[in-house]
């Protein structure tokens, strides 16, 4: 490990042994976690946050049923109770492995995905290996990985990190209030331009600048207007942002999306009226998200739990109905790490969960029951939340918000504080 690392040792240790706790808890012997870099962050902060290793490249490379270099994905293995080993397939002239951080690193040239069942028998691992990551190895590779394996049985545990990722050190609060900060200052650059019509794509450089001068990244900038913000929720499909400029009294719509800092996951998002003079039904719809994140933010400390929160959301949000308003109730938040956390904030109370689950005719909100499966236990200290809540009005516009805060001892801590623009 080299001085610039963000973490010291000491954080991936307790990471570890929170691992291994939660593997103990599950009869897991061993666990192979999988992450995606190159230009990607598709599980790409699992294996960042055990060992600060992405690897790095123009994108996933072409498919070679041969060879199989695999040279976009690395694999971290937890077995015998030792610190984890890195695998990957990466050269080490070509990679900056001196900032890794872990037991062992093997590197698996030329190939990663017959080196590592070369490596399992050659240490006698066999029998039930957890695999976190089987959502992203492709299945010409996963396929080749397991015809090569006849003595292991994989059992795919996709959120099996979640649970050790859940409550945040106190260093990593740091990294999230950074990016908190990061995206505040960003975001406002952003909705000014908008506000002053200047083009979806100005707004996004303006955003983009001000998380890149300041140690930031990001996966996507959202920054559209008028009609398209009013039908859709994200802007142009590929890019999130085009040339078009929105005219005086449209409706304008900035989110930032990725990875902020240190690969710390955060989405925040704002609404405002291009001019600045909402309309009387803007600026009620403007209000209505607004209030809801409020509300919601104000009634989070230790002990709430996530459905209560959602009943709060939703009473807050009936104040806004009205002819023509679309409430938007889909959900109100989730919890964050390093990406999305599927554990959500419902909009309401979902009721008994095995009955939604056998519900017949359900929508995809109301069959959400793994999403659901945590809205009963108390949030707890340290632990990271997205607050969000959107309605539209036909004909006038979509409004929505989104903040982030950390739960502390006696409340919450608001770490995205762009301005409200109302």
């Amino acid at each position: 490990m080299t001085s610039s690392n963000y973490f010291p040792r000491e954080e991936y240790e307790g990471r570890w042994k929170r691992v291994w706790d939660a593997m103990r808890a599950k009869g897991y012997d061993h666990l192979l976690v999988w992450s995606r870099g190159a230009g990607s962050y598709d599980r790409l902060g699992n294996g960042l946050w055990l060992t600060n290793f992405a690897n790095n490249g123009t994108g996933q490379d072409w498919a070679d049923d041969v060879q199989m270099g695999a040279w976009t994905f690395s694999a971290v293995l937890f077995r015998d109770g030792r610190a984890p080993e890195l695998h990957s397939a990466q050269p080490p002239q070509e990679t900056e492995y001196a900032k890794v951080v872990c037991g062992e690193l093997i590197v698996h040239e030329p190939s990663l995905i017959t080196g590592l069942p070369e490596y399992f028998r050659k240490h006698g691992i066999e029998g039930r290996v957890a695999v976190v990551g089987d959502d992203v190895l492709p299945g010409l590779y996963d396929r080749r990985l397991r015809s090569l394996t006849p003595q292991i049985e994989w059992v795919t545990d996709e959120w099996f990190l979640l649970e050790p990722q859940r409550v945040k050190s106190k260093r990593e609060q740091e990294a999230f209030r950074t990016a908190g900060d990061i995206t505040t200052h960003a975001l406002a650059a952003g909705m000014d331009a908008l506000i002053a019509g200047e083009s979806s794509a100005e707004a996004a450089a303006r955003t983009a600048m001000e998380i890149m001068r300041r140690g930031g990244c990001f996966s996507r900038i959202d920054m559209h207007h008028g009609p398209h913000a009013e039908r859709f929720l994200l802007g142009d499909m590929l890019y999130g942002y085009d040339t078009s400029a929105p005219q005086k009294g449209d409706m304008v719509r900035g989110w930032i999306q990725g990875p902020i800092f240190q690969g710390y996951w955060l989405d925040p998002g704002r609404t405002a009226v291009c001019g600045g003079l909402p309309t009387k039904e803007q600026r009620h719809i403007l209000e209505g998200a607004t209030e809801v994140c409020r509300t919601i933010i104000k009634a989070i400390r230790p002990g709430v739990t996530a459905r209560q929160l959602g009943v709060i959301g939703e009473s807050a949000a009936s104040r806004y109905a009205g002819a023509g308003i679309d409430l938007n109730l889909g959900i109100f938040g989730h919890q964050m790490g390093t990406f999305y956390g599927p554990h959500i904030i419902p909009a309401g109370d979902p009721g008994v969960l095995e009955a939604i689950e056998e519900k017949q005719g359900a929508s995809a909100n109301e069959i959400m029951v793994r999403e659901y499966e945590k809205i009963d236990e108390p949030y707890e200290p340290g632990m990271l939340i997205a607050v969000e809540a959107f309605m539209k009005h036909a004909g006038v516009g979509m409004s929505g918000l989104e903040d982030h805060v950390l739960v502390t001892a006696d409340g919450c801590e608001q770490i995205t504080n762009t301005p409200l623009y109302l």
